[in-house]
This record gives structure tokens, C-alpha cells and sequence, in this order.
């Protein structure tokens, strides 16, 4: 942080700190570990293959992230797991590259709260079910096979467009030069190298 002259602007900045540290922590005791609108994605660039893994929130991509009841959202998982089994579709790259799916994988992963534990445990068989705090977490695995990987310098996300609920992704891209660290969201989607 950078140091203040005027003792006023510190100790609003010093307010400030609090403050947010005082919302992040009751955000995190509501969410958990992960935050609703944020994904990640990582990208490795290994000769002419590029692996890709995503992981996002339920709530992003259904835009709940209990475990699907209702015929209605088990049909709105379907549909995403379809849809994120087509990653070209989600993650657009150039057509100099010349990438298609050589594989797909794709998952809904539920997480346990920790601190919901004793009440599962302690509920009677029936009751417990309603006391387990998950969060549903959408997973995929893509492996994409190209013609020529060095030329995918830059990534545009139609993946903003198609799950509503996401607002950003941290992207970290690992190639022959290390690893890159980049942050994409709706209102600036693209990527370049």
C-alpha cells in the first residue's frame, strides 16, 4: 500500500481496510469458499495440445447450487453439462490455431461445508439431508488437439453469454514461457497473450 502523507487520508484508509475485511469474512461464513460470479480456468500449452480445466460455482452457470430437485433445474444441469461439453463453443480461439475437442469431460462436484458436519451427523437419518449445507461446483476437463498451438495468442469468452450468472474467470495460462496469470469478465471478455 502506498504511504499516505495527510494523517486524515490514513485513517480513512485505515476505516476503509476494516470495513472490507469485516464484509469479506461475513461473505466467506455465507458463501464458503468460492464466490458466486467467479470461475477459474486453466490453460496449459504443451506442443500443439492445450489442456483446459474449468471450475464454476453453481449458482453461476444454473444460477442455484443445491443439488438439483425440481425437474425443472435437474433439465437446467442437463443442458449445462451438454452445453459446457462443447468448450469451442464457450472459449473461442483463432482460427490460425486450428483446435478441435479431442476430449471433454464434464462434472457437477457437491462440497460439504465443514462446519455443517455435526448437524448431518447428529440429525436423525430423514432430517439430516436438510442440514447439509453443498455447494454445487460445475467441473470440465477439455484436452483440444491443434495444428498449430503457438498461434492461440489471444481468447474471447462466449462462455459469458451463454451462463448469465458468471461475471469473471481467473484464467492462468502455463506455456514453454511459465505460467501468466489473467482475469477475464463479462465486461472485458478477451485475452490476449
Amino acid at each position: 500500500m502506498r504511504l499516505h502523507h495527510h494523517a486524515g487520508t490514513l485513517i480513512a484508509a485505515g476505516i476503509f481496510i476494516v470495513v472490507s475485511a469485516a464484509h469479506a469474512e461475513e461473505e466467506r461464513r455465507e458463501l464458503g469458499p468460492h464466490v458466486h460470479g467467479h470461475g477459474t480456468l486453466a490453460i496449459t500449452i504443451e506442443a500443439n495440445n492445450v489442456q483446459m480445466e474449468l471450475a464454476a460455482p453453481g449458482m453461476d452457470v444454473v444460477g442455484f447450487e443445491h443439488e438439483a430437485k425440481t425437474a425443472e433445474q435437474k433439465s437446467a444441469v442437463e443442458t449445462a453439462l451438454a452445453d459446457l461439453k462443447e468448450p469451442l463453443k464457450l472459449f473461442a480461439l483463432p482460427d490460425a490455431a486450428g483446435c478441435a475437442v479431442a476430449s471433454a469431460d464434464v462434472k457437477v462436484v457437491a462440497e460439504e461445508h465443514e462446519d455443517h458436519h455435526a448437524t448431518a451427523e447428529a440429525g436423525e437419518a430423514a432430517g439430516s439431508k436438510e442440514h447439509e449445507a453443498h455447494h454445487t461446483e460445475f467441473r470440465a476437463t477439455y484436452a483440444l488437439a491443434c495444428a498449430d498451438a503457438a498461434q492461440v495468442s489471444w481468447l474471447d469468452f462466449p462462455f459469458f453469454d451463454r451462463f448469465a450468472g458468471s461475471g469473471k474467470l481467473d484464467v492462468t495460462v502455463v506455456d514453454a514461457n511459465g505460467q501468466t496469470a489473467f482475469e477475464v469478465s463479462r465486461e472485458a471478455r478477451y485475452l490476449e497473450r
